[in-house]
């Protein structure tokens, strides 16, 4: 087999080998998917062992990352900066191109995530009415850079999502996680999801949900291009899995394949045509909202993003400060809870407090306590006690002034920046940003402003207070021990007043601990009199309606903002979702019993640039659809291929719209298609083994095939050829003359070393690359830009 292999190179050497061999490389374990970067010269693997792999082009390994979830998908976002990869239980992680840190990972999806596609938004042409919106930015212009979210004691750095979103904190920590979406502010970015139950979901910059679709619920109009019948063949696909997607780059379509059984809701159908058929289909979905707002969508994306993150900032820094003063506290606690239990040993039923207000106030000391504070303490147990407290103390004071309080400062100005444009009802109250559920928002950013005002003074006074008793309880043990030496004088004086008022209120009260305590309606601050009054007068004056907001704990706070948070924020969805409107559905092939399922047949969707003629030079996008068929006559024939062209933007599916376009390629006899991927400048590659003539189940030679497209007669269906009939595509395009052969004299081919090549045949449009991989755990990379025949003539030269 290897000779045969070895001699048809030899044969085709004597002429131009196509397809430059970079490379012949050994795998430790069968690749399942792979994905090549848009921008850089790496490719994304999924093994069978369950890792992901980066490789650069020379195939050194960049990183590689064992997931805890089964990938059952993956997708370089568009700037190749970052990496989505789908898992079986329905959650979606981004990784960072450098490492392949995770930057962020949601739970999107219920079920298997079954495909994924970046789109970013086109430059539209000029004078387009979406010019009309025009917002600035101005956080950059009134504060610093953002803080992140500072790490538990004892612990690194942990998670900022600045790598995700672009403003980048200025900590080193985080310099590798700057330059991942730079460019997010100029260009929208859209993940698209979908997944094994039909649901596919719309995430602006892989982190905002913008939009969500299920597959089953979808009333689909008849693939017709007469509008003008009144009672048109309603269809519903019930039991859908989303094979693929793909949304253009104006953003207002969107092309699904998706497996299903389809279902006849309308009583006017095709004689003799069952209620229901199971199949591959395409379907057109109108996303017009996504163009028309862009700029919008964006902006509202952006904005609503960072305030996720700032409250994921303050969240993390309550918690640091709950742990840093509960350790701090609870030391003090410990001891003076020993203090009490000597007491009781020497008989005295006083309590602890009372008898340093004594020490205090006559300068004479119990046995008990000169027992406690000599031995069980002694001085230098009561510095580090000391030092505890006051390390503590201006720990949350340095948390608050540089993580809690500006975060809650951002929070207020960007709620405050999204409610002001929730005031251009026109235009932003489609996609979901509704005044009233950011004034409730506002509101609350608000008072946790006042609640973290609040804690920064009860910390300052608090900890004034705690030196103030360790510094007399110093001196007084001082004076116990008889100590008149010149340390004795070096201690400052002391305010008594300050000692008894801390022993009346906080020496039995933890005054922080409260405050950081995990949110609890149960749990409330005391409020005296004239607070209270104040508040109420402020509310008649402007000030905030909810007057009670001062018995609250910051971190009952800080629930209630993201509460009303998450309700304005998943507005856009409800309200885009309902905008996301199925066109049409296309049969795309009707599977045989003895053949594998349709999500394992070969497929490739993309949309490709055309100009459109006009003296404007306008960029029109045309969808293309291609995928291996079988003649229904012939269940053992898989060697055609089918290729639609406008589906999306059709007459069959919209009003106005171009011709929905089909050709079919007939591969000669002994030719199978492996696997097939759309390329650049409209072209198709086709992966195809040739089998023995005289053995069917032996194969020969495997060979890598590239076709044009615009070489191809398409031949456009007409509504009647395209009424939704159960008519396979296959036999229309023979009935329509739409169908040539295909041989290894058809476009370029060249032959493959390893005969048993397998899926998935990874094809690099922009880098102009293709990657095959074999049985035998192999992979072999071509370039499909230049010949080996003129790369040895330009080592000549």
């Amino acid at each position: 087999m290897a000779d045969l292999a070895q001699d048809v190179d030899d044969e085709a050497g004597e002429e131009t080998l196509v397809f430059t061999l970079h490379l012949d490389k050994p795998l430790s374990s069968q690749v399942e998917k792979a994905a090549w970067n848009p921008d850089k010269d790496l490719l994304a693997m999924v093994t069978r062992d369950h890792q992901i792999i980066v490789h650069r082009l020379n195939w050194q390994r960049l990183w590689a990352i064992s997931p805890e979830m089964t990938v059952t998908s993956l997708c370089w976002r568009p700037d190749g900066k970052a990496l989505a990869v789908g898992h079986d239980d329905g959650s979606i992680a981004i990784h960072d191109v450098e490492n392949g840190d995770v930057l962020r990972q949601q739970t999107t999806h219920d079920a298997p995530v079954e495909c994924l596609y970046w789109a970013m938004e086109g430059h539209q042409s000029v004078g387009h009415e979406d010019d009309v919106f025009c917002y600035e930015d101005r956080t950059p212009r009134f504060f610093p850079s953002p803080p992140h979210a500072p790490p538990l004691p004892g612990t690194v750095s942990s998670f900022d999502m600045s790598g995700v979103l672009g403003h980048a904190a200025e900590d080193q920590t985080y310099a590798n996680r700057k330059n991942v979406l730079r460019a997010i502010h100029e260009r929208l970015y859209i993940l698209c999801s979908g997944d094994r139950n039909g649901t596919i979901c719309l995430s602006a910059f892989g982190v905002f949900p913008i939009g969500k679709l299920d597959i089953r619920d979808l009333s689909i109009n008849g693939m017709t291009s007469d509008y003008n019948i009144v009672a048109k063949p309603i269809y519903r696909l019930l039991d859908a899995s989303v094979q693929q997607v793909a949304l253009s780059k104006d953003l207002r379509n969107m092309t699904v394949i998706c497996s299903g059984v389809q279902s006849v809701a309308s009583l006017h159908v095709m004689a003799g045509a069952e209620s229901r058929a199971t199949g591959l289909y395409a379907i057109s979905i109108d996303t017009s909202l996504l163009g028309d707002r862009r700029k919008e969508l964006r902006q509202v994306a952006l904005q609503a993003s960072k305030v996720e993150e700032l409250l994921e900032v303050v969240e993390a820094t309550v918690m640091v400060m709950r742990k840093h003063w509960s350790d701090a506290i609870s030391s003090f606690e410990n001891k003076f809870r020993t203090f009490s239990t000597l007491l009781t040993e020497h008989g005295s039923h006083v309590k602890p407090r009372d008898e340093f207000l004594s020490l205090l106030a006559c300068g004479s000391a119990s046995a008990a306590l000169h027992q406690f504070l000599a031995a069980s303490l002694g001085e230098a147990g009561l510095k580090r006690l000391a030092k505890s407290i006051d390390t503590a103390g201006r720990e949350l004071h340095n948390l608050i002034a540089e993580h809690l309080q500006p975060a809650a400062e951002l929070i207020s100005f960007i709620i405050g920046e999204l409610r002001g444009l929730s005031r251009w009802r026109s235009r932003l109250r489609r996609i979901g940003l509704h005044e009233t559920l950011l004034e409730q928002a506002m509101e609350n950013a608000g008072m946790l402003l006042i609640q973290v005002e609040r804690l920064l003074r009860i910390v300052s006074d608090t900890n004034g207070q705690f030196r103030l008793f360790f510094v007399w309880l110093t001196k007084s043990l001082r004076q116990l021990n008889g100590d008149t030496g010149p340390q004795a004088s070096q201690l400052p004086a002391i305010d008594s007043a300050g000692v008894a008022d801390f022993l009346r209120t906080h020496f039995e009260k933890d005054p922080i601990g409260p405050h950081l305590a995990p949110a609890s309606d149960e749990l409330t601050m005391d409020v005296n009199v004239e607070e209270q009054a104040r508040m109420e007068e402020l509310a008649i004056m402007g000030g905030f309606a909810d007057t009670k907001f001062l018995t609250r704990t910051l971190s009952s706070q800080v629930h209630r903002l993201r509460a009303s948070c998450q309700e304005a924020f998943q507005m856009p969805v409800k309200e885009v979702s309902p905008n996301l409107r199925p066109r049409c559905m296309l049969l795309l092939l009707s599977p045989l019993p003895s053949l594998p399922p349709p999500s394992t047949v070969p497929l490739s969707l993309t949309y490709f640039e055309t100009d459109s003629g006009s003296k404007m030079k306008d960029i029109l996008l045309e969808d293309y659809i291609c995928l291996r068929v079988q003649d229904d006559t012939n269940s053992t024939d898989q060697s055609s291929v089918i290729i639609l062209r406008s589906f999306a933007v059709s007459g069959h599916c919209a009003p106005g719209g171009k011709g929905l376009e089909v050709f079919a390629l007939q591969l000669e006899k002994t030719l199978h298609c492996i696997d097939l991927a759309l390329y650049k400048q409209k072209q198709v590659i086709l992966l195809v083994s040739e089998k023995d003539p005289e053995d069917t189940g032996k194969i020969v030679q495997t060979y890598l095939m590239m076709l044009q497209l615009e070489d191809l007669e398409f031949v456009a269906l007409s509504s009647t050829s395209t009424h939704m009939s159960r008519v396979s595509l296959l036999h229309l395009c023979s009935n329509l003359g739409a169908v040539t052969v295909v041989g290894l004299n058809s476009g370029k081919v060249r032959a493959i070393q390893q005969v048993d090549a397998v899926p998935p045949l990874a094809v690099s449009a922009s880098r102009g690359l293709a990657c095959v991989f074999a049985g035998q755990r192999r992979a072999l990379l071509y370039d499909l830009e230049e010949d080996e025949e003129d790369k040895d003539d330009d080592d000549m030269e």
